[in-house]
This record gives structure tokens, sequence and C-alpha cells, in this order.
């Protein structure tokens, strides 16, 4: 098995009636609660329409401000409706305990990824090594804690050591879904979610995925998740990437 490789599109009240023409299989990103309720009758039209291949959907960033009930009959009507088990979640306020209250609830064979950030004192599960010991955790009291809670691994988020040979061996076990884009994390123009051929990103990403096959042999999911500036990359640098998956294979 290789890895597979999508881009990220985010569903809006503006894009939405382009959904069903992408030619490419995505990571479906719904960024408000609001849009689902509003829109979700026209998002799944579109996606049947358009037979899109939907490998992991990212949750809305305000999922862990409403209530728990509503965001899991969320998840779970989404894991029904297009047939993804795999779901990116942000650790924002709250992850700790909508984490206990998923595991409770009977998820079956639903994968909540929760993606990693910049350490930041005081805030809930932002490294990769802070959400992987909060799943260990969670097995005391759900022993299947580790099937269906896993790690997002964003590159433009994470800090240089996690890049490291011996930290990444560790990492890559937990890891479900790598998104992967460039970034410049140091002087007066930082900036993430570059392209990752941008010419300006100071990681060697390319050097990244030749090692998730060669040295790891990782065979997960890697999105392809751009700012609206580098949008225009997306496909071209998606048929890069399998290109050079099939090569190295």
């Amino acid at each position: 098995m290789k890895p597979h490789v999508s881009i990220s599109y985010g569903f809006s009240e503006d894009n939405r009636y382009h959904l069903s023409s992408v030619p490419e299989s995505i990571q479906l990103a719904i960024y408000k609660y609001k849009l689902f309720t509003d829109l979700k009758d026209e998002m799944l039209k579109q996606l049947r329409r358009g037979k899109i291949d939907v490998r992991v959907i990212h949750l809305p960033l305000d999922t862990l401000r409403i209530d728990h009930n509503d965001a899991l009959n969320m998840i779970k009507e989404l894991r029904a409706e297009v047939g993804c088990h795999k779901f990116v979640i942000h650790p924002n306020k709250g992850i700790k305990s909508f984490l206990d209250f998923f595991l409770g609830s009977d998820p079956k064979d639903i994968i909540l990824c929760v993606e990693n950030f910049q350490w930041k004192r005081g805030k809930e599960l932002r490294s990769p090594l802070q959400i992987i010991d909060f799943i260990h955790s969670l097995r005391y009291e759900f022993y299947y804690a580790l099937d269906n809670i896993r790690l997002c691994f964003d590159t433009s988020h994470a800090e240089e050591m996690w890049f490291d040979y011996k930290l990444m061996s560790f990492l890559l076990p937990y890891i479900e879904v790598i998104h992967l884009s460039n970034r410049v994390s140091t002087g007066k123009n930082k900036e993430q979610h570059m392209a990752f051929n941008s010419g300006k990103g100071e990681l060697n990403l390319i050097g990244f995925v030749k090692e998730l096959l060669s040295r790891y042999n990782w065979n997960r999911e890697i999105i392809l998740e751009y700012a609206p500036a580098y949008h225009p990359k997306l496909i071209q640098n998606a048929y890069y990437l399998r290109k050079l998956i099939d090569e190295r294979r």
C-alpha cells in the first residue's frame, strides 16, 4: 500500500456550486457549523452529482463551541451520507471532554484525528506528544481509544524538532492524516499553508514525502492544505506527488 494524496476543498457559500466539478479526491473542509446546518442539502447534492471521493472531512472550527450531542450527530450524519469515516478536529477549548464523550458514544469505525498546533502554555493538546499522551490516558476507560482517535500531523504547524528521525519514527504509528504545506516561521513575513514548491518555504517537503515512503513505509492520507493564494497550485502539486509516490514504489 502507499499514501493517498488528496486536496483540501473548503466548502462555502461562494464556491458551493463548484464542488461537483472538482476532479480530485478531497478533504471536505466545512469551516463553520452554520454552513453545515444551512447548506447541508446543497453540499450533499453536489457531492452525489460529482461522485466525489471524500477521503477526510475537516470538521467546523467551531465544533467544540456547540453542544456535544449536536457535534456528534453532525459527525454521524456525515459518516452515513458521505461515506467518509475520517474526521479532522482542531484542539480548541473543550477537546478533552469531547474526545471522552465521543469514545463513550459507540463510535464504531469513525476516526477522529486531532490536529497539532504550535505549543502554547495553557492550551489543550497542542503538540503531537500531548495528543498521543492523552489518547493513551483514555485507554484506561476505553480500550479501543487508539483505533478511534488518531493524530493529524500538520507540517505547517509543527516545530522543526518533530521532523527528527527518532521523533518522527515514534509519531507515525499514530498519524492517520498529514496536512502537507510549507511555511515561513521566522522574520517579518511569517506565513503558513504555502505550496510545498512555492520557492520560499523553509521545509524540505519533497524530502519528507520520500522518507515517508523509503524510510518509514507510511501509507495513510496526505492532504494538500493550502492558503487561498496557493490554491491554483493544488491540482498540479497533487499530480506531482502521486507521480513521485508511484515511481518510488
